[in-house]
């Protein structure tokens, strides 16, 4: 079997001592009971083709968990990092201190150097996945008995070759279970985002990915078939591959874990039903 390449954006990693400046985002959003969001444009670099740079950027979301600690202030985890700007670093402070960070999403990534390095926080992997390059600070393995906030779950998926996973917060007195994703699911509820250039825009409603808790398509067809080294399918030979391989994955995180709010890491969230949502997905696209 030949050796597949990978996609270029499956390894990219930014180094702790050069971090990429802050893209444009939007203000810190308080969604539910200390969980907070942040919306904004991916960054580039002038080292990136000059067509990516003015035709194919798009939004991502960070989500930021508050927990009240033993001295009476709050700990930070931010999962999907985005850098923010000097003045929403200081409205990030006001909210507590970041003492974790999470990366979930092989794809993701590229801000987390920063995180780590300028407030000395805890970093945070999924196992067999390319950690952050240059950083000085040992990554801690995401398991079910090791995670940065007590009582959350972990949801990892099987046998990908970029691997993937998702964070359950269980259920409280102020607000229900709450899954965050990266790649896997979505919530485009509108083409229409600043942060999407109109191509983006474009190939999101093209590829069906524009709706509520949209499994990502080219996140699930790049997973398959790397991982099964599969060549030469026919269109309705690789849909099946894909749902062999997927479905009962995302039936085993409906059937397992317990929550009703999604917050993606692309997209807007879902604050109830979230589990109808996925499962027209399923039904719709696998």
């Amino acid at each position: 079997m030949s050796k597949l390449k990978p996609p270029h954006f499956a390894t990219l990693t930014v180094p702790a001592n050069q971090p990429r400046a802050p893209a444009r985002h939007g203000k810190i959003e308080n969604i539910a009971d200390d969980i907070y969001m942040v919306r904004g444009k991916m960054p580039s670099t002038a080292s990136r083709p000059l067509f990516e740079r003015l035709f194919r950027y798009f939004s991502r979301t960070m989500t930021i968990v508050r927990k009240k600690n033993n001295q009476g202030g709050y700990d930070l985890t931010l999962i999907n990092s985005l850098r923010l700007s000097d003045k929403a670093l200081l409205q990030l402070a006001d909210l507590g201190e970041v003492k974790h960070v999470v990366r979930l999403g092989s794809f993701h990534g590229v801000d987390d150097a920063f995180y780590a390095q300028h407030f000395g926080a805890k970093y945070w992997i999924v196992k067999g996945m390319k950690s952050a390059s240059g950083l000085t600070i040992e990554e801690e393995v995401l398991s079910d008995n090791n995670l940065p906030i007590a009582g959350s779950q972990l949801f990892s998926f099987e046998r990908l070759p970029y691997p993937e996973a998702i964070l359950i917060l269980p259920p409280t007195k102020q607000r229900a279970g709450l899954a965050i994703t990266t790649d896997s699911i979505q919530n485009h509820i509108s083409i229409f985002d600043i942060d999407n250039s109109p191509l983006v825009s474009f190939a999101i409603w093209r590829i069906g990915l524009a709706g509520k808790a949209r499994l990502g398509p080219i996140w699930m067809r790049e997973q398959t078939f790397l991982s099964s080294g599969a060549t030469n399918l026919t269109t309705t030979d690789k849909n099946q591959l894909m749902s062999t391989f997927f479905r009962p994955q995302f039936e085993r995180l409906l059937k397992k874990y317990d929550f009703d709010m999604l917050m993606p890491g692309h997209g807007w969230p879902i604050y109830k039903n979230a589990k109808d949502a996925i499962r027209s997905s399923i039904e719709s696209q696998l």
